[in-house]
């Protein structure tokens, strides 16, 4: 058997989960090759017989560079896939989008895993809920998963297909993955302020053509500066190009953003991570009267905020 390990990382969380997952898969004694996302072709896959995806969760669901990479899969029906994911506070939609993603190409998937992870994001708080997070515990975690998808693998290619897992749907799904609903009020009033929020290139700061960081990274192709130095056609809003220009030449006005965010912060993701930990599917490595609230990142860190590993 042949496996491969796709992720896609920004902060290294990611990188680290996939890095376990593929020692565990190599625990087996079977081949398993690891790659970033941006590194692989869809074409490249026709020869492995267990491919696993994963990236990070923004704005509750996947970047477009995930779904443009499964819709473009072409002959893989019926090898074995699986999804993972890291995020700072739930899962969101990612695996009920993700999951049926791959099925429709074809892929059995045999298996889906979630982490909680550190943040970097320029609104949320520093010291923030999830930080400390990947620890050693969690890399075990994310071996073991490697270990059984493998596992599980060779056992439905013997003929055991009722090992392959049916992804709850609807209010089953949420209970799991979104135990703490949106208040929707607050959430669209959020959603309008994001949507409305808008870049500016700091041309005397910029070094365009000779630094093209930001479109070599951005995971939904949205920076063209051929023209001009201020077309984003974003609608992702990953924030990734302002808090990585290593010169620091995008500029965003992040207080109405704060504003809006900081509810939802102190209220509904707060309350998740509550149920999460009632659960014992989150452990608290932070304690709550450590959470930076006064210095949310885009006041804490100066660009660039991370390198992309």
């Amino acid at each position: 058997m042949k496996s491969i390990v796709i992720y896609d990382s920004h902060t290294g969380n990611t990188k680290k989960i996939a890095e376990a997952i593929r020692a565990g898969m190599s625990q087996t004694g079977e081949q398993c090759d690891i790659a970033r996302l941006k590194d692989v072709a869809p074409q490249d896959l026709a020869g492995y017989d267990l491919i696993g995806m994963g990236s990070p969760v923004i704005n509750t669901r996947e970047l477009p560079n995930v779904t443009d990479f499964i819709e473009s899969m072409e002959s893989l029906d019926g090898k074995h896939s699986f999804a993972f994911c890291t995020h700072g506070a739930l899962p969101g939609h990612y695996l009920a989008r993700v999951v049926p993603a791959m099925i429709q190409r074809g892929l059995i998937v045999i298996g889906w895993k979630d982490w909680f992870c550190s943040v970097i994001y320029p609104v949320c708080p520093k010291p923030y809920f999830t930080d400390e997070h990947p620890d050693a515990i969690d890399l075990k975690e994310a071996e073991d998963f490697g270990r059984e998808m493998v596992e599980r693998s060779r056992r439905i290619y013997q003929g055991e297909t009722q090992l392959i897992p049916t992804l709850p749907k609807g209010k089953e799904y949420d209970a799991i993955y979104r135990p703490v609903g949106a208040p929707k009020e607050l959430f669209a009033k959020f959603m309008k302020v994001n949507n409305g929020m808008r870049f500016k290139v700091n041309t005397e700061k910029c070094k365009y053509p000779k630094c093209t960081y930001c479109i070599d990274n951005c995971p939904a192709g949205s920076i063209d500066f051929s023209i001009s130095r201020n077309i984003f056609n974003c609608n992702t809003k990953c924030w990734l190009c302002e808090q990585t220009c290593p010169q620091g030449a995008i500029e965003v006005d992040w207080v109405p953003y704060q504003t809006v965010h900081d509810p939802l912060v102190t209220g509904w993701l707060q309350k998740s991570l509550e149920a999460f930990e009632a659960r014992g599917r989150f452990r608290r490595l932070v304690p709550l009267e450590d959470i930076g609230w006064d210095t949310p990142v885009w006041r804490f860190k100066k660009p660039p905020r991370f390198k992309i590993p």
